[in-house]
């Protein structure tokens, strides 16, 4: 993201307006810039976040903290496909729905994940 874009995203953000793209091509770079421009730096961030953690304990509370990001995007998106039903927008209704379920998915293995954080006791199985 350039220092004007940023700027000017940053001053919309203050007066509650948003840049609004023109085209599904725009739509498609801007996704792009924000994702690929982007991925090393984020990649490399979280690779030496994990890489400090010492035991499978210690992912835990960052776990549960995505758990808790993660079930806001899920309301979130359900809310954006309610109100794209609302408006008459099937196709874009069905997309926000999908990516609300898929989000509900993730949510499922991001709980049992934590869940798995949990030291099991080293107690022998009998029968």
């Amino acid at each position: 993201m350039t220092v004007i874009h940023s700027l000017t995203s940053f001053f919309m953000r203050l007066t509650g307006k948003a840049q609004v793209h023109e085209s599904a091509e725009e739509v498609r770079d801007a996704i792009a810039r924000n994702s690929f421009d982007t991925f090393v730096d984020r990649a490399g961030t979280h690779a030496a976040g994990a890489a400090r953690l010492t035991d499978s304990l210690a992912l835990q509370p960052g776990l549960v903290e995505l758990h808790d990001e993660l079930h806001d995007i899920w309301a979130y998106l359900a809310s954006l496909a309610d109100r794209a039903t609302e408006l008459g927008d099937e196709t874009l209704a069905t997309h926000l729905g999908n990516a609300s379920g898929a989000t509900c998915n993730v949510l499922i293995h991001v709980a049992l994940a934590a869940e798995a954080t949990v030291p099991v006791p080293a107690v022998p199985l009998t029968r």
